[in-house]
């Protein structure tokens, strides 16, 4: 019994640890493990505490008064055995004792959240909660459940919070790395699409439950599962047939071949895989459900777990952190809040690379209709059949993209293999319409096609893809166009300039921080949004332009890019302008930038706010630039940095130059005569 004791407390040491601490970013001294409350919970010890406050030993008032999460522990027992159903009885009395009006129950594995008062297993958004989750969850359960203590079903829209959190999801892949660590991939290419292609045939048949087409009489995933490892991958391998030949999943071939081949050979060459490592994916991949709705690309994520430095800086081409795909399309889409079956419209991303921006989008209007009560099976034959199309020059990204839409809810119909400069197979139809909604981040540098433009001649592809994004558009339509900043600045591409303002009205330019695609590109960045004009009004364009800059972004401003977290007393990002985010009364809060958006402007007296390392700053960020300062600028500059945060040279003396450069030639000399 004490090696049993000793070996449940190792394993609960590990998850608060590993999880809690490493994964979800929950301060250390905020969790309490085994430790008594004779006040609260007498002689009965709670396994797992995280409260607002740290405990320091003393303050047991203030820290239980502001618990906002309590777990019972059972190491390694199964679900619903003796030991788990004691703790369901531990947890009904001593939740209520706590504080609060539901318990997680944890056997280090798998985790069950409960109402307090029912019994009832919680559920997240539809999906029931199967792993401990981030501080904002803890606070939304808690807020909800005493409001509603009858509540088994916790909705939110809050932008950051999703049934598997990211960090989760990256636990997971951290487990897969470990099997894979004994597999001789040919290259990280090969290990990606093995994972997501494994992670899709698991998704699979959540959809066919979701869509109910789940027929009794075929293969599905749960049906490969057994304990003989050999049947396991003889199972997969089945499957994987089968769904090749279905009309629904036969477009997703080759990523499941890859899966195939791995794990059963392909007849000349025996498999990559062992059984008994297949079996352990298996059951790594099965942990990580449900995952219908999660709140990031799964494709992003498994790239940045697996992909090498080289290999995500040759990817940044067509691939954009899903914190600004989802920001973005939410902003470009935000009067799109009711599903009108008279007023339908669509959205193109000409340069999808996987897909994100698309993605995004689908999810940014399936919030939009649910939260409206527009959500209907019209709405969803919209959003999956009529709404979204793609193009990129990849055959790989189209199927990755593809793939990502139909993980994220459909709308992977119209995705296509082409040039969107110079399209001459499926996309020429596609760019030959005009939509109502351009979102892409297209690639820079020098191309092969010249931009279609009389202003200037000019190879970059930035600038030929801004032209292509005002020629898709639909009078009125509007466009997010992530580009760099030489569009916005270098002299030679004025009259560039002057022509998107004689075509469009540019309503806002959102500066992104240096390295907010670090370590795909240091290019700084800026999002245009832009809202086409008749082509019968030339005169230029006569509304002001909101500008925003961007300072953080929740992640480190460096090549690193790890997240900062840092909060304030209300649990406000203090560094993070984009998340939305859950106060500590539980209340579903707007990320910064949404909440400006348009309207701010701190032209009187400038902003203070504290950076990712806790040092207070001072400038402007935003505010309503007047067209006429544009037009009198000598190159027509756009950029929000030149207005906002105009550049004062210091100049010295001729005195103080002299100064300076008998420093620096005492400094050579001496070092000079140390090497001699």
């Amino acid at each position: 019994m004490a090696k049993a004791k000793k070996q449940e407390a190792l394993s609960v040491s590990r998850l608060i640890n590993e999880v809690l601490v490493a994964q979800l970013s929950i301060p250390f001294l905020q969790i309490v493990n085994d430790t008594t409350f004779s006040k609260y919970t007498g002689s009965k010890r709670p396994d797992i505490l995280i409260s607002e406050f740290e405990y320091d030993g003393e303050n047991d008032e203030q820290y239980i008064k502001n618990l906002v999460a309590y777990a019972e522990a059972k190491d390694d027992c199964k679900i619903n055995d003796k030991e788990w159903k004691d703790a369901l009885k531990q947890g009904k009395i001593k939740a209520p004792k706590l504080g609060l009006p539901y318990f997680i129950i944890t056997n280090c594995k798998t985790t069950y959240f409960y109402n307090a008062k029912t019994l009832k297993q919680l559920t997240l958004n539809g999906n029931p909660i199967r792993e401990f989750q981030t501080i904002d969850i803890y606070r939304l359960i808690k807020n909800k459940l005493t409001q509603n203590p009858d509540l088994d079903t916790i909705n939110t829209n809050v932008d950051s919070i999703s049934t598997i959190s990211e960090a989760i999801f990256n636990k997971k892949l951290w487990e897969l790395a470990g099997v894979y660590r004994g597999i001789n991939f040919k290259d990280n290419v090969q290990k990606i699409d093995f994972t997501v292609g494994f992670v899709a045939l698991e998704y699979f048949e959540e959809k066919e439950e979701i869509d109910g087409n789940k027929d009794a009489s075929k293969v599905y995933w749960s049906n490969c599962n057994d304990e003989n490892s050999e049947k396991v991958k003889n199972n997969l391998s089945g499957y994987i047939s089968r769904l090749e030949d279905e009309t629904t999943f036969k477009e997703f071939k080759n990523v499941m071949e890859v899966v195939r081949v791995a794990i059963s050979g392909d007849g000349k060459n025996k498999p990559l895989i062992k059984v008994d490592e297949v079996k352990q994916i298996y059951s790594i991949i099965d942990s990580m459900k449900p995952l219908h709705g999660t709140g990031f690309d799964l494709f992003g994520a498994v790239y940045e777990m697996f992909a090498s430095s080289k290999e995500k800086k040759d990817f940044g081409e067509y691939f954009t952190r899903r914190h600004y795909t989802h920001i973005f399309s939410k902003l470009l889409l935000q009067n799109e809040d009711i599903y009108n079956e008279n007023k339908e419209f669509s959205i193109i991303d000409p340069a999808c690379g996987t897909g994100g921006f698309l993605t995004e989008s689908f999810k940014v209007l399936l919030n939009n209709y649910d939260k409206n009560g527009t959500l209907t099976d019209a709405a969803r034959e919209f959003l999956s059949k009529r709404c979204f199309y793609g193009v990129d020059v990849r055959d790989e990204n189209i199927s990755r993209t593809r793939l990502n839409m139909f993980l994220v809810g459909d709308g992977h119909t119209h995705m296509y293999t082409d040039n969107s400069l110079k399209p001459t197979r499926q996309g020429i139809s596609v760019l030959n319409k005009k939509y109502q909604y351009v979102i892409t981040n297209p690639p820079y540098g020098s191309g092969t096609i010249k931009a279609t433009t009389d202003t200037l001649s000019t190879n970059r592809t930035e600038i030929a893809f801004i032209c292509k994004v005002i020629d898709l558009l639909k009078i009125g339509g509007k466009a997010c166009i992530i580009t760099p900043d030489g569009v916005l600045e270098n002299p030679s591409y004025k009259k560039l300039r002057w022509e998107i303002l004689e075509k469009c009205d540019i309503y806002a330019i959102v500066s992104l921080p240096k390295f907010a695609f670090a370590p795909y590109t240091k290019e700084k960045t800026y999002a245009l949004f832009v809202k086409k004009r008749s082509s019968t009004i030339t005169q230029i364009q006569n509304k002001p332009i909101w500008m925003y800059i961007i300072d953080n972004d929740g992640l480190a401003n460096s090549d690193k890019r790890f997240p900062t977290k840092l909060r304030n007393n209300r649990n406000g990002w203090m560094h993070d302008e984009i998340s939305g985010w859950v106060s500590t009364d539980g209340a579903e809060m707007p990320g910064i930038l949404e909440k400006r958006w348009l309207t701010f402007d701190d032209s009187a007296s400038g902003s203070t706010w504290i950076d990712e390392k806790g040092i207070t700053q001072t400038a402007r960020k935003g505010g309503n630039i007047d067209i006429n300062l544009i037009k009198s600028d000598n190159y027509n500059t756009l950029l929000p940095e030149y207005y906002l945060r105009p550049y004062s040279p210091h100049y010295i003396s001729e005195a103080e130059f002299n100064d300076e450069l008998k420093k620096i030639d005492d400094e050579m000399r001496m070092l000079l005569n140390e090497i001699s």
